[in-house]
């Protein structure tokens, strides 16, 4: 009873805890604004980071820079005008042998003529041939492409194609071959197959569909020190001055469209346009009959690679003979190419313009015979049949001029440039200033 009593007395210091209502929309608001407020900081902070992360690595870590390739120029002797004295000798004989009786002459000829040649001579001219394609061919490797494909009944299968390859120079860090684009198109691996038969795996540094080009590098880490050591590269010659219609050229590489074949012939006409966006090049055509899908490279008597095979542009009526690109025209490519330069996109093909046509009142120039669809050319209103007449103040007289002056521009720069327009019985001169886009393939 005492004990009830003292409960009673000390009640008024009992407490009674109540939980407190949860007020579930505020605290759901709560939680959306923090997420919404940690998203926010996270796309703050990422587009922070992705803004100064080329920066920060740069200051960290300095991206190591490329070295690039340069192709040397072959240089030919220039003409001496002024008369040696050996030339003057040499006039003296020929004056002395026009002196000479008419039957001296004769006899001379009939020597000539019973001068017979045996087949064993016939035999070593061609095997001085072979032995110049040799020559040739130990600057030469296999690309082999690997390709994934499925067939009807979806089973996955691997095909594996090889094509001749030109080894043509090295920057101290990779080795770089230029090969063809259309037989290694699609392809997922690249290996490359020396002398030796060893294998390096080879990475695509770029390609030209146009000259249907690719360039292929390999880590000169990854080849064999004792190949490295005797790497042999090809000798580029000049396909523009120094070689003439009639003169004997070897094709070397894929000619016949299996490879180590050869073909030996003469040149059958030299420089007939191969006209491209923004590039021109000089087509030289040969009397060797080979297969439509040829590939290799054209030589010339020294050894010296003159062209790259291209059955592309043959007329339709001599698509076997072994046709090829000059070389000249494909140096600076080859450069951009294997140094992943980026290169300049204008958008047109231009033409020379005849001497007859500018008698005829055409103003001297570059022809724009066509231009690519919503090309930087186009964009700014250039249209099929102006005439570019300067470039940044540059006065162009002919295709070639512009070409060159445009090809040392880079993607982004604005060039200002003239072009003449026909207007009735006369042209009137337009000025617009053109930004060079980039050209991807």
């Amino acid at each position: 009873m005492e004990k009830k009593q003292e409960n009673d007395d000390y009640s008024f210091m009992q407490e009674q805890i109540k939980k407190r209502p949860i007020n579930k929309k505020k605290l759901f608001k709560r939680a959306f604004m923090t997420g919404a407020l940690a998203i926010m900081f996270g796309v703050i902070a990422s587009f922070v980071f992705i803004l100064l992360e080329p920066a920060l690595t740069k200051l960290v870590s300095p991206k190591e820079e490329k070295p690039s390739i340069s192709l040397p120029e072959v240089t030919l002797p220039e003409e001496v005008n002024e008369v040696l004295p050996e030339d003057m000798i040499q006039e003296q004989v020929e004056l002395d042998e026009k002196d000479k009786p008419a039957e001296t002459i004769v006899q001379n000829n009939n020597i000539i003529q019973k001068l017979d040649l045996e087949i064993e001579d016939y035999q070593n001219l061609y095997g001085k041939l072979s032995d110049l394609a040799q020559e040739v061919n130990e600057s030469m490797v296999v690309v082999m492409g690997s390709f994934s494909d499925v067939d009807w009944f979806s089973n996955v299968y691997e095909e594996q194609r090889k094509v001749s390859g030109l080894m043509v120079a090295d920057n101290g860090r990779d080795l770089y071959i230029i090969s063809n684009y259309s037989a290694l198109a699609g392809a997922t691996e690249f290996e490359v197959i020396f002398s030796d038969d060893s294998v390096c795996p080879g990475t695509v540094s770029a390609y030209d569909k146009a000259t249907n080009l690719i360039v292929i590098s390999v880590p000169l880490s990854a080849i064999d020190p004792e190949i490295r050591a005797n790497l042999t590269y090809a000798t580029l010659g000049n396909s523009n001055v120094g070689i003439r219609e009639g003169d004997v050229v070897l094709a070397v590489g894929d000619p016949m469209g299996y490879s180590d074949s050869v073909g030996y012939g003469i040149i059958t006409s030299l420089g007939s346009p191969i006209n491209t966006t923004d590039h021109n090049y000089k087509l030289i055509t040969t009397d060797i009959y080979g297969s439509r899908n040829a590939e290799g490279f054209l030589c010339n008597t020294k050894g010296q690679v003159i062209g790259v095979l291209n059955q592309k542009y043959n007329n339709s009526d001599l698509s076997n003979q072994i046709s090829a690109i000059g070389i000249s025209e494909l140096k600076h490519l080859i450069e951009d190419l294997s140094n992943q330069v980026e290169r300049p996109y204008f958008g047109t093909t231009l033409l020379e313009i005849t001497p007859q046509a500018i008698a005829n009142g055409i103003p001297e120039g570059a022809f724009v015979r066509k231009l690519e669809m919503d090309s930087p050319a186009m964009e700014v209103g250039i249209v099929a049949g102006d005439i570019i007449t300067g470039i940044d103040g540059v006065h162009i007289t002919s295709a070639a001029e512009a070409e060159e002056k445009l090809r040392h521009y880079k993607p982004g720069d604005e060039v200002d440039v003239k072009f003449m327009r026909s207007a009735g019985d006369e042209y009137k001169e337009v000025n617009v200033t053109v930004t060079i886009g980039q050209k991807t393939e």
